[in-house]
């Protein structure tokens, strides 16, 4: 039973959850004896729900295997009122990359019915293509009047994370644009600070422990 199991056998580390209807297989580790694999059966009531939490970083011993990556678009930028510009809001599907997770708390919750729902908290690094309209104006003169020029840019940003199961909503604190042209560099936005939001999906290729 749930009860007996979290007040006598709870495990310090599981690495496998095993679901059969009503009844899971837990395996892992207790602290007491980390090279023993201990394999234990927990049967859930109608209404139990089994909470398996767990933190992990950069710093913990197999953290990228697999990958950590969630593929993210951040639609929504947010660019601070710079020198004779206001405030600039854009969106746009644009720039789709990867999110590499840096840190996650992580909460996997069985239920008696068999079905399983995970929720994830996490920092991350955002990295993108990105192509941006330059114009006249957005390059200070450097293009000429009634001319407009798509560039190449690389968008990296800092993430804030909430997965549900595979699907991630992303708010991002800072981020930049990097040009990789001479004429991306004369964009008045080249390298200043934005912030937005995203979403995101985890493909099972990608899926983190």
């Amino acid at each position: 039973m749930l009860s007996d199991y979290s007040k006598n056998h709870q495990l310090d580390h599981v690495i496998e959850v095993e679901s059969n209807k009503d009844t899971l297989t837990l395996s892992g580790y207790n602290k007491s004896n980390d090279s023993l694999l201990l394999r234990i059966k927990v049967k859930l009531k109608r209404y139990d729900v089994l909470a398996i939490n767990e933190w992990h970083s950069i710093f913990n011993k197999g953290h990228f295997k697999p990958l950590p990556i969630s593929i993210t678009t951040v639609p929504f930028k947010v660019r601070p009122e710079l020198d004779e510009f206001r405030t600039n809001a854009t969106s746009g599907i644009t720039n789709v990359g990867l999110n590499l997770d840096l840190g996650r708390w992580k909460t996997e919750r069985y239920f008696a019915s068999g079905k399983k729902s995970t929720h994830k908290f996490y920092g991350g690094i955002w990295l993108a293509p990105s192509v941006e309209e330059l114009d006249s104006l957005q390059t200070r003169g450097f293009l000429a009047k009634g001319t407009a020029s798509k560039q190449l840019f690389i968008s990296t940003a800092l993430t804030l994370n909430y997965t549900y199961n595979n699907f991630t909503f992303t708010f991002v604190p800072v981020g930049f644009d990097i040009a990789t042209s001479s004429v991306g560099k004369e964009w008045i936005y080249n390298r200043e600070r934005w912030w937005g939001f995203g979403i995101g999906l985890e493909p099972k290729f990608f899926k983190s422990n």
